[in-house]
């Protein structure tokens, strides 16, 4: 027996997705952690780079920690000092749980949908920011 598609297409799609709650909700606590624990002290003193150990070298998100503890203490020059790009991902998270309370309070949030060419354009320039914020990084600890 098979359904009316009439019937299929009256079931309404969830008001929020899950996701952006969750991705809210991580992101708020990793801010407020960062935020709150001494960045010098345990535990999170404890967390060694083990890419940095193994090549002396900063990895791709080294300083994101330090940008998300100023970002929550609302010093935007320490965090882009310490990591653009962990900056702009701190700022960028905050908008997403902004936008994420909106929806849940009924006022409708719309994202313009990208065509297949301007999607590979934004992924090719989200690794030159990676590659550029590296660099950064890389020629700010080796002065």
């Amino acid at each position: 027996m098979k359904a009316d598609p009439a019937v299929v297409e009256a079931i309404p799609a969830p008001a929020q997705p899950g996701n952006a709650i969750v991705l809210s909700v991580l992101h708020l606590c990793a801010l407020a952690t960062a935020g709150l624990l001494p960045l010098d002290a345990p535990p999170l003193s404890l967390l060694a780079c083990p890419f940095r150990a193994a090549t002396g070298l900063p990895c791709l998100g080294c300083g994101c920690l330090h940008a998300f503890a100023a970002v929550a203490h609302l010093d935007l020059r320490a965090a882009m000092l310490a990591s653009p790009l962990g900056a702009i991902v701190a700022l960028g998270g905050i908008c997403l749980a902004l936008a994420t309370v909106l929806r849940l309070c009924g006022i409708p949030i719309t994202l313009p949908r990208l065509r297949p060419a301007r999607v590979r354009v934004l992924r090719i320039g989200i690794g030159l920011a990676v590659a550029a914020n590296w660099t950064f990084v890389l020629l700010r600890t080796a002065a």
